[in-house]
């Protein structure tokens, strides 16, 4: 059965703002926390309150996590989503403003696209998913490039480099989620996901960031809030709508993420935090977000992209 468009329309709406604002809010955050550390709370504290309120409503049981490949799936999931993607992006947020990492975050979509044809072994890639690799790489490298046209478009190229391997972590374990065995609740398969992740995080943490672990004296009030906002936002919500949406609509659709979070980031990023647009970016941004229109606009639909029912 195909779900209702008002549900698709809910959980899109999630995915494109509440992740669109997670960027800064892993920024705000990290004034107290590095960046493993700050994974492995988010998600082990997201895994259990998501738990929580599921059993105290029936909607989860002992069953549903009853199988060891169903967490060995899950784990590897989670750990290529939030103790890679998620730590290699924030990693990059302290080094360049968080509305770039967001735009380079959008070649993801690319990624996806690409990793699920060659998995479903859709043929050869078309020369519009060429074109649209070709497109959302040069992005990157013109944000990465040495600095040209004064400071204003200075950027670090190690904040650069390290937002983009976090595209390619994010959609291995997309596909990973996708298309491996996993629990049928959804919500199972979040929880898994979010507690595998967070644990491997924490222990990457212990190892390569121990000295940095915060006393709690330290900790400003402004990390905590934005530890709750990503939790309670980012995690609980957007995750739970990005999972739901790979069970019920087409990699690409769901893909298309990629365009509005960026523009979100770059807003809340000037708002809020001040950050300043390099120059560059007029370049950047038609080039990457150009390539994810090829991916989804141009290439001929897939056969999983099947019409949406009306409620």
């Amino acid at each position: 059965m195909n779900p209702s468009r008002t549900a698709v329309v809910g959980a899109f709406t999630a995915l494109y703002v509440l992740w669109g604002s997670t960027y800064l809010g892993s920024k705000f955050a990290m004034a107290s926390f590095p960046p493993a550390l700050l994974s492995g709370i988010r998600f082990i504290i997201g895994g259990l309150a998501m738990a929580a309120v599921l059993f105290a409503t029936r909607r989860l049981h002992i069953s549903d996590f009853a199988r060891l490949r169903w967490w060995r799936n899950c784990t590897v999931a989670g750990a290529l989503l939030f103790a890679m993607a998620n730590v290699l992006v924030s990693s990059g947020v302290q080094r360049i403003p968080s509305g770039i990492a967001a735009l380079i975050v959008a070649i993801t979509s690319v990624w996806i696209v690409t990793l699920d044809r060659i998995i479903t072994r859709a043929g050869a890639p078309s020369w519009t998913i060429i074109l649209g690799m070709a497109c959302g790489l040069g992005g990157v490298a013109v944000l990465g490039a040495p600095g040209w046209g004064g400071t204003g478009s200075e950027l670090d190229f190690i904040g650069v480099l390290l937002a983009a391997g976090s595209t390619l972590a994010w959609a291995s374990g997309t596909m990973v989620a996708k298309h491996s065995e996993r629990p049928p609740s959804i919500a199972a398969a979040s929880v898994m996901q979010m507690l595998g992740g967070g644990a491997v995080a924490l222990l990457l943490s212990s190892f390569i960031e121990h000295d940095r672990w915060p006393a709690w004296e330290a900790v400003t009030p402004g990390s905590l809030w934005a530890i709750a906002y990503l939790v309670v936002f980012g995690s609980l919500i957007g995750f739970t709508a990005y999972t739901w949406l790979l069970s019920n609509v087409s990699a690409a659709a769901v893909a298309t993420y990629a365009y509005v979070n960026p523009m979100v980031a770059l807003c809340l990023g000037a708002l809020l935090a001040g950050e300043s647009i390099p120059a560059r970016t007029a370049l950047a941004a038609p080039l990457i977000l150009g390539s994810v229109a090829l991916m989804q606009f141009v290439r001929p639909p897939s056969k999983d992209e099947m019409p949406i029912e009306e409620e």
